[in-house]
């Protein structure tokens, strides 16, 4: 069992939660105070922003992407512009990308809980840590850096693609902590292979990942391919990065860190609160950040908390992995499909690689799905057809929807250095 703060990160749940009434009802003062557009919202909306119970911040507005968009980049900054030291952006996968600016503070809390989530991972000081991520305005490389720097580990900071470069470096600086996206993961594991090295061979021995969908059967892939452990790490730009939560070795759940971060969970549709453990849309306010104060932002990433704690010790929340976001949802043929769902089949088959996409589009009045999916190898007619249809029947046991599969030539569909594009919906030009 790994922890950066014991102190902080098993403190008892009345303390915790003491804690956290306290920071939510000087943030909330905050954002007011200092961030017009807060003042104006919550104005609007007819509410005072003196939070006196958690039931209170109901009462709070929500904060959506396209709000955070429609203010860019530098709308929702709290402090004057000289008190900002760093800034960083979203990916931009579903729009014009969100800038967020950190003031010295900030930096050293999203520090803290990357440090937090790396130890859990059972990163120390011992350890060569590679980190294989964009080091431009993207969060993910920053924040995996400087947890890595807290604990006191070696950098080697590789950042973006040159993959044969990246096992290379691997095996010559004797890498034993790798951080990154999930699929950039198993992409790296097949270029060691064309390489003449047997992934397990090296001295990877654990990895963090996020960024994307990562589903429990790609986990275990994960682990397979490389023989190390392995685990989830969510985050998001608009709250600091990366560093919002992570599993622990129990890999039951990600600890959210609530004494930087209150979550709720809500009914995407109608807006309104649902119980523990029943899934729905997370919604987030920061707690401790001074320099663009997020009061319950809409993530549309769809999870649900756990009741309990964690047999690591570890007091702080957890929730499931996350789902897929709401805006990912597909709705075919009348039923609603995550890409998850259909990634968790594809991955419990050994006879096929790690790439795959899900093509949708309408032929007449009806949705119609295929799923290529790389083979690990050539396969004759007779083999490729008994794969397609065990894919096909585990598809369908998941999502309660027949897809056509097709199982296509190792290294025929698109690679993604990045996060990887798995769903083609021509339906929307149709």
């Amino acid at each position: 069992m790994h922890m950066f703060d014991e102190k902080a990160e098993k403190m008892p749940r009345k303390k915790l939660q003491e804690l956290q009434l306290k920071r939510l009802k000087a943030i909330v003062m905050y954002a007011y105070d200092n961030v017009p557009f807060y003042r104006k919202k919550f104005d609007e909306a007819g509410v005072e922003p003196n939070i006196k119970s958690f039931e209170d911040l109901e009462k709070l507005p929500f904060t959506t992407k396209d709000e955070l968009r429609q203010n860019m980049p530098f709308g929702l900054l709290a402090k004057p512009m000289e008190e900002y030291v760093e800034l960083h952006a979203s990916s931009g996968t579903t729009g014009e990308p969100i800038t967020v600016c950190y003031t010295r503070h900030d930096l050293e809390i999203w520090a803290e809980v990357m440090a937090r989530c790396l130890a859990m991972a059972g990163l120390t000081k011992r350890d060569v840590f590679q980190i294989p991520i964009p080091y431009g305005t993207f969060t993910g490389a920053f924040g995996f850096h400087y947890g890595g720097q807290k604990i006191g580990a070696l950098i080697v900071p590789t950042g973006k693609g040159q993959s044969e470069r990246q096992i290379r470096l691997m095996k010559y600086y004797g890498t034993t902590f790798i951080a990154g996206i999930a699929s950039y993961a198993l992409h790296l594991a097949n270029v060691a292979r064309k390489m003449g090295i047997e992934p397990s061979e090296l001295n990877v021995r654990n990895g963090i990942f996020g960024a994307e969908m990562f589903t429990k059967a790609m986990k275990e892939r994960i682990m397979e391919e490389w023989n190390m452990d392995v685990h989830d790490i969510y985050g998001l730009t608009e709250m600091c990065g990366p560093g919002v939560s992570a599993d622990c070795d129990e890999h039951d759940g990600l600890h959210l860190w609530e004494d930087h971060f209150y979550a709720e969970i809500i009914d995407p549709k109608t807006g309104e609160r649902i119980d523990t453990e029943e899934e729905g849309e997370l919604v987030l306010t920061t707690l401790t950040k001074e320099g663009m104060p997020i009061i319950r932002y809409r993530t549309r990433d769809i999870t649900f908390l756990y009741e309990g704690i964690c047999n690591c010790g570890r007091t702080h929340v957890r929730h499931a992995p996350i789902k897929g976001r709401s805006d990912d949802m597909l709705i075919i043929k009348g039923t609603n499909i995550f890409p998850s769902q259909v990634e968790e089949a594809i991955m419990k088959n050994e006879k096929v690689g790690n790439n795959w996409l899900m093509i949708v589009e309408r032929k007449g009045d009806m949705d119609d799905v295929i799923v290529k999916v790389e083979g690990k190898r050539k396969y004759s007619d007779e083999e490729r057809k008994k794969i397609e249809e065990e894919l096909q029947k585990e598809i369908k046991i998941i999502t309660t929807l027949g897809m056509k599969v097709e199982i296509v030539e190792p290294d025929s569909l698109p690679k993604h250095e990045g996060k990887a594009k798995r769903v083609i919906d021509k339906r929307v030009n149709q």
